[in-house]
C-alpha cells in the first residue's frame, strides 16, 4: 500500500468519525422536555513514509477524544426563547472562576460609578433648562 492510499484511507475514517452527531448527541424526550446533549471533540493526526528502493514503510496515527460541554433543554410547554435553556455540564476551570469572582467585585462599582454620572448628566440638563 503506498503512501497516498494510506492516506486517503486514513482520512475517509476520520470523516466518520467527524460528523455532527458527535458534538450534538441524539434527542432525548422525557415528557414535556427535549434533552439534546452538546460535546466537545479533539482530534489529532498523522501519516507519513521513508525508505529505500527495496525497502519501505508507511503508517498513520490519529486519536481523539470527546467530552460533556452542555446539555440544550427544550421544553414544549413554553413558547419564544424561555423554552430553550443551556446547562453547562463543566466545572468552570481556574480563569473562569477568577473573572468571575473579579467581576462580581467591580460590576456594583462599575454601575454606581455610571449611575453617578448618569444623575449628574440629568441634573445638568435640569440646569441648563431652568436658566433658558
Amino acid at each position: 500500500m503506498n503512501a497516498d492510499i494510506l492516506f486517503e484511507k486514513a482520512l475517509t475514517e476520520v470523516d466518520k468519525l467527524v460528523n455532527a452527531g458527535t458534538v450534538l448527541g441524539d434527542p432525548v424526550e422525557i415528557g414535556d422536555i427535549i434533552a439534546i446533549p452538546v460535546a466537545s471533540f479533539g482530534f489529532g493526526f498523522g501519516a507519513g513514509f521513508g525508505g529505500s528502493e527495496q525497502d519501505g514503510g508507511a503508517g498513520a496515527g490519529a486519536g481523539g477524544g470527546v467530552s460533556p460541554v452542555a446539555m440544550i433543554i427544550v421544553d414544549k410547554n413554553l413558547k419564544g426563547p424561555e423554552h430553550i435553556r443551556v446547562i453547562p455540564v463543566r466545572k468552570p476551570g481556574p480563569i473562569t472562576e477568577a473573572i468571575n469572582a473579579v467581576g462580581n467585585e467591580i460590576l456594583p462599582k462599575v454601575m454606581e460609578v455610571i449611575k453617578e454620572k448618569e444623575e449628574t448628566k440629568k441634573s445638568e440638563e435640569e440646569n441648563i433648562q431652568e436658566s433658558k
